[in-house]
């Protein structure tokens, strides 16, 4: 995570001189960051404060399980991080009824979009945010109830020709074969097939004393699952369209930082980047490209049930870094929509993030010296 210029940071007397206060900021925040040994903090020669390698994952990874950069957040920022490829050329809020018909007159392209793991949380989000855009959205997790209740909830707002479903489990292969197929038969094919199902296991242990049903579970969902569905998703596409946009979803982990006490969920994220380069190399001379979305730290059970993993610094955190499902999705459909809306936009490589250093920033600076969102989410102290 990268600070932009630091400013004011006495939390005693604010009568002080600005000169005075900046240098303070400086002081005191480096403090605070110094004493974690998953925020390595330095100090640049223009004033700004870094956190080494460690992007904003480490936020995430030092706060508890979430989705980087990895993420997702107002984080109001996409960066299209371009992959080397050799022969191709470079690559590039709860929303109500009401708004359904402004919000999908404001976009170019209708797109076809399975989402997995997208009944709840940021998932759900980003089907909603999707459909009030005016696409089509397939939804899906392995639960059939929840599939059934979620398709219900979204097609009273946004009619039942826009929603589809089905229950899949993507650790299997056959399974991500009939939801694929279930995807076709309702929208004729698909044009963004979102990665989102992930797992953290919802336990937060050192490795040595984690559950191995659990680090199977994490490794099956989020390693296992977006490989086979990324391998659906080119097939699915090549037979219908001939093209399309795969998006994998980034975490804590992803840029190789340290994941304490999750360590199976930082180690499936951290092959997310690695994977779209091969992709790049794979599918170069092919119209369908594999990308990786960021949306940062998203205050879902995912981040809640590690709130007492960390103690107050890591509550902290979350508190101030954190932002809603509903605005996190807005966010990031917003931006992919930007990105692939261009014809040639599948010969670039797309990453979006969320949570950028700029943003990062701002919203400690906000936390440490305005006071902004102390106990947002849950109450801090001990």
């Amino acid at each position: 995570m990268v600070w932009s210029e630091s400013q004011t940071t006495d939390f005693g007397n604010i009568e002080q001189s600005q000169h005075s206060r900046k240098r303070n900021a400086e002081k005191g925040i480096n403090q605070t960051f110094s004493n974690t040994n998953h925020y390595q903090v330095a100090q640049s020669t223009r004033a700004k404060l870094v956190f080494t390698p460690s992007t904003t994952m480490n936020a995430a990874a030092t706060v508890c399980a979430a989705a980087i950069c990895s993420p997702s957040t107002s984080p109001r920022s996409v960066h299209q991080r371009r992959c080397d490829r050799p022969v191709r050329q470079n690559r590039l809020s709860l929303l109500t009824k009401a708004s359904v018909e402004n919000t999908a007159s404001s976009v170019g392209v209708t797109q076809r979009v399975l989402i997995t793991g997208s009944t709840r949380g940021l998932g759900f989000e980003l089907a909603r945010s999707f459909l009030a855009r005016g696409d089509k959205v397939f939804v899906t997790s392995r639960d059939a109830a929840k599939v059934r209740e979620a398709v219900a909830t979204l097609r009273e707002t946004f009619g039942s020709d826009a929603v589809a479903g089905l229950e899949a489990d993507v650790s299997k292969a056959e399974s991500v074969e009939a939801m694929a197929n279930a995807c076709v038969d309702a929208f004729d094919g698909v044009d963004v097939w979102i990665n989102n199902a992930g797992s953290n296991g919802y336990q937060y242990d050192n490795l040595e004393e984690a559950d191995p049903t659990v680090l199977e579970e994490v490794v099956l969902t989020n390693s296992l699952g977006s490989l086979l569905c990324t391998r659906q998703a080119i097939k699915t596409m090549r037979k219908t369209s001939g093209r399309g946009h795969i998006f994998n979803m980034e975490g804590a982990g992803s840029d190789g930082s340290a994941t304490r006490k999750f360590a199976a969920y930082g180690h499936t994220k951290a092959g997310m980047a690695q994977l779209s380069k091969t992709m790049a190399e794979e599918l170069k001379n092919d119209p369908i490209g594999v990308h990786t979305i960021s949306p940062g730290m998203v205050f879902t059970e995912l981040i809640s049930s590690g709130r007492f993993a960390f103690g107050s610094q890591g509550r902290l955190f979350v508190n101030a870094l954190a932002e809603p499902a509903d605005s996190t999705a807005e966010l990031i459909v917003e931006k992919l929509k930007v990105a692939t809306e261009s014809p040639d936009s599948v010969n670039r490589t797309i990453a979006i993030k969320i949570l950028t250093p700029d943003v990062a920033l701002k919203k400690m600076f906000g936390r440490f010296v305005l006071g902004e969102n102390k106990d947002r989410y849950y109450p801090e102290a001990d």
